[in-house]
């Protein structure tokens, strides 16, 4: 999955007084109940890989997550929260030569599911059966 035109994949965080040693920062919306996959999230890439994640509260719908300043995962570019594990597999894949596209690529839901899940939408009761 490529990031649409406008997102900034090499967005640094926001605040430079901001001093911390966690690798990954995990942006997330309050309104929207997001607190529990932001700490879960936190909880897979702090035991795999035995870093820092810093969990930062948002509003406007955002679920986002950085490695060293720069942004890996965006709910608000790929429409959707990241999947059991999809994020983990973006830093493997980079940290095994994988450009970051390319990451996001094999990490996420493979295209036919997603296919699958839009042409569900349109498909009316009778043709379920």
């Amino acid at each position: 999955m490529v990031f649409p035109l406008g997102v900034n994949l090499y967005m640094t965080s926001s605040s430079s007084s901001e001093s911390t040693d966690k690798r990954f920062k995990i942006t997330y919306c309050t309104e929207c109940g997001y607190r529990d996959k932001a700490d879960k999230l936190a909880t897979e890439l702090e035991t795999a890989l035995k870093v820092g994640c810093q969990i930062q509260p948002a509003e406007g719908g955002v679920f986002e997550v950085e490695d060293k300043g720069v942004l890996i995962f965006s709910k608000k570019a790929t429409g959707r929260m990241p999947e059991d594990g999809e994020v983990l597999k973006i830093v493997q894949g980079v940290a095994d030569g994988l450009s970051l596209e390319e990451a996001q690529s094999v990490a996420g839901p493979p295209a036919s599911a997603v296919l699958e899940w839009i042409f569900g939408l349109f498909r009316s009761p009778s043709d379920t059966k």
